[in-house]
């Protein structure tokens, strides 16, 4: 897989996990739960980190001797 494709992959997946992330606080929101502001920052921070492995994992191959390699 090239570097392009990989990048077309990772951007892909970002906004399936943004879109099942908003998706489900609009879902919880037209059911009345009302979710605190903390809890959906905690939620966020966990997106993010999600998307940081996605994106690691994806261009691990292109990184170099950035990150040690695989066992």
């Amino acid at each position: 897989m090239g570097f392009f494709e990989a990048l077309i992959r990772a951007l892909i997946y970002l906004c399936c996990i943004a879109l099942g992330f908003f998706l489900c606080v609009w879902v919880l929101g037209m059911l009345g739960v009302a979710l605190p502001m903390m809890v959906l920052t905690i939620l966020k921070v966990i997106f993010v980190l999600i998307a940081i492995l996605v994106l690691v994992r994806l261009f691990m191959p292109f990184a170099g001797t950035w990150f040690p390699p695989r066992a």
